[in-house]
């Protein structure tokens, strides 16, 4: 059974973190063997998931065994053959490439003795099979290692100190300290690469995880009823649970080893006074906190610096206004996850300015006989959402080659006042391959954009030509090559960029050919490559030249034969009849939401004015 098809809604969201890390190299665990262990049962389910996620996703055939007896979470693996449970005996046994712990990470301690005893000796017991791992051993560990710090501290990574042996009774960090001493002290024993990566409070919607003052406090705001917290002067770091599960994807090959490193989400280390006022901003009519002066700070957490890991190309996944949603939103309401606020609460406004585009657009193609449809995400939205999908923020039109240049032809004379067709002829400052057609006097700058100025940043929908491709695989492949080469040429040196696509010998030609081209013969040569097959009489396959879908390739002509119709906000818009078809080459499973963190906007906006349009509405 395919591993999303098991999980419920945030499940799913924690096992596909691993999923969509741009030019990650997951061939390289192609056939690896891990072995994962830890004390809660949770985080080695969920670790395994993740793993399972993989081989569902990439076909790499990675093959997991878990440490332990099993439980009713294990059970639900029973029926795959890429899962099993393992003994401490026969992981001894067996050579293996990776050794995950999840040590106490995503465990709930009471800090007594006993409970020391019998989790060192568990840990002791596990690692010892790390004998035989061929690769790298890795530690899933917390803020607990640090202890309690001093106010306006954040610590970093090799800073951790003293170990008070005596406190109160309470050994919970002695617990964490001993389980990273043992594991680094047995792996130098034996020679054994080490990653160990520490997270800050836990927090996941739905999730199975230790208790902290903001359970109680998010069920709190998602009931709307009053709570008392103390007002503290120190900061303590949170992190997500995908973002645990994201790092230990790089901690397979890309982190540096025998190395330590801070997980925390993005501006997620705040005070209890910060955490408030950032609930009341996003749920004013629901929270209702009362901040309460306190003479000691209550031992919550510790601030971390993160600082390593984000310098090791692995950054933060989620801002912690975004988990607060997550975690409040998983309490109010069974309905599917979606963040409020997006793009300064203008997401209605935005959508409603984006069909006025699309009927504006449609009556001049149909007042000239032109064929379109929709595309991208807007299609999706129109069959799977019978609108907008809620989190988008543009619109995409595309269209047969042949069509695509009559209405350029025509659009400058036909567009209304206020509308402007926006090509790399018409704004000598733009050089994106594809048209936009711009609301004028507006601004929807994203921080890519933004840097320029001179080309016009309105608000805007993007209009794709499908052009004929070659009706073998090795011609559709080599015709592919060239266009990524001549686009990067141009993106790169539009943006004043170094070509670097992995791969050094391509990167160097390209990079020479990007210095030699003007960018404006290297766009002549762009649109004739798009065009090469324009007049091939018996061409069978399409691919999008223009538009970020040129990387699932050429697919065939006829899905983009016959036009039906669907309603978006009252109104009649064009799809294709084999959209189903279509929507299944690009996304697979396309009635499917994607995970729910993932939920976001299409754009990270800097800068969004609406002007005169900010109460734009469409009559239906």
């Amino acid at each position: 059974m395919n591993i999303s098809e098991m999980l419920g809604e945030y499940e799913r969201d924690y096992a596909l973190a691993m999923l969509g890390v741009e030019d990650f190299p997951y061939q390289k665990l192609s056939g690896k063997t891990i072995v994962v262990d830890g004390e809660s049962e949770y985080m080695k389910f969920t670790v395994c998931m993740s793993l399972l996620a993989l081989n569902d996703k990439e076909k790499l055939s990675i093959k997991v065994l878990m440490l332990g007896n099993g439980n009713e979470l294990s059970e639900k693996l029973a029926e795959r053959n890429d899962f099993s449970l393992c003994s401490y005996e026969q992981a001894a046994a067996t050579e293996y490439n990776f050794f995950i712990s999840t040590g106490i990470c995503g465990l709930e301690l009471n800090g007594t003795s006993a409970e020391y005893c019998r989790i060192t000796n568990n840990f002791a017991r596990a690692i010892s099979t790390a004998k035989s791992c061929l690769e790298r051993c890795i530690l899933l560990s917390d803020y607990r290692v640090y202890g309690e710090l001093e106010r306006g501290l954040v610590i970093s990574e090799n800073e951790a100190g003293f170990v008070p042996f005596s406190n109160n009774g309470d050994m919970s960090q002695t617990i964490a300290v001993s389980i990273e001493t043992y594991f680094s002290a047995y792996a130098k024993q034996f020679n054994l690469p080490t990653i160990i990566l520490r997270s800050g409070i836990l927090l996941g919607a739905k999730a199975e995880l230790p208790k902290n003052f903001t359970d109680e406090l998010f069920s709190a705001v998602a009931e709307g009823k009053q709570i008392s917290l103390p007002n503290t002067r120190k900061k303590y770091s949170f992190t997500y649970l995908n973002e645990v599960i994201h790092a230990l994807l790089y901690a397979f090959y890309e982190f540096k080893e025998n190395s330590v490193f801070n997980v925390i989400s993005r501006n997620a280390t705040v005070s209890v006074g910060m955490l408030a006022s950032m609930i009341y901003d996003i749920y004013p009519e629901f929270a209702k906190i009362e901040l309460a002066a306190c003479e000691d700070d209550p031992y919550y957490g510790t601030a971390m610096n993160n600082a390593m890991i984000v310098n090791s190309n692995c950054e933060p996944l989620l801002e912690l206004s975004e988990i607060i949603q997550l975690c409040v939103k998983s309490r109010q309401t069974e309905e599917p996850f979606g963040y409020d606020a997006s793009h300064e609460g203008k997401m209605v406004n935005i959508q409603n300015v984006l069909v006025g585009y699309l009927l504006e657009f449609d009556r001049i193609c149909r007042k000239h006989n032109i064929k379109y449809f929709l595309g991208g995400g807007t299609l999706l939205g129109a069959v799977r959402h019978e609108g907008f999908i809620p989190w988008d923020d543009d619109a995409d039109i595309m269209m047969l080659r042949e069509d695509y240049d009559k209405f350029l032809e025509i659009a400058q004379s036909e567009l209304p006042e206020g509308l402007t067709l926006q090509t790399s002829k018409t704004d000598k400052y733009c050089h994106y391959p594809f048209a936009k057609i711009r609301l004028d006097d507006t601004m929807f700058a994203t921080k890519y954009s933004k840097t320029h100025g001179k080309m016009n940043n309105g608000m805007a929908f993007d209009i794709f030509a499908h052009d004929n491709t070659a009706n073998s695989a090795l011609g559709q492949k080599l015709h592919l090559q060239f266009t990524l080469l001549i686009r990067a040429m141009i993106f790169n040196k539009w943006n004043h960029r170094k070509i670097n696509n992995k791969k050094k010998v391509q990167s160097f030609v390209a990079n020479i050919l990007k210095a030699i081209f003007p960018i404006r013969v290297s766009q002549w040569i762009q649109y004739r490559i798009f065009k090469i097959f324009k007049h091939k009489k018996n061409a069978k396959y399409l691919y999008d030249g223009m538009g970020r879908n040129v990387y699932h390739g050429a697919f065939p002509k006829s899905y983009l034969d016959e036009v039906i119709y669907v309603k978006i906000h009252g109104h009649d818009f064009p799809i294709p009849k084999e959209y189903d078809k279509y929507l299944t080459y690009l996304y697979g499973d396309y009635m499917k939401l994607p995970p729910a963190s993932q939920r976001q906007t299409s754009h990270s906006i800097v800068q969004l004015d609406m002007s005169e349009y900010s109460k734009f509405e469409v009559n239906k």
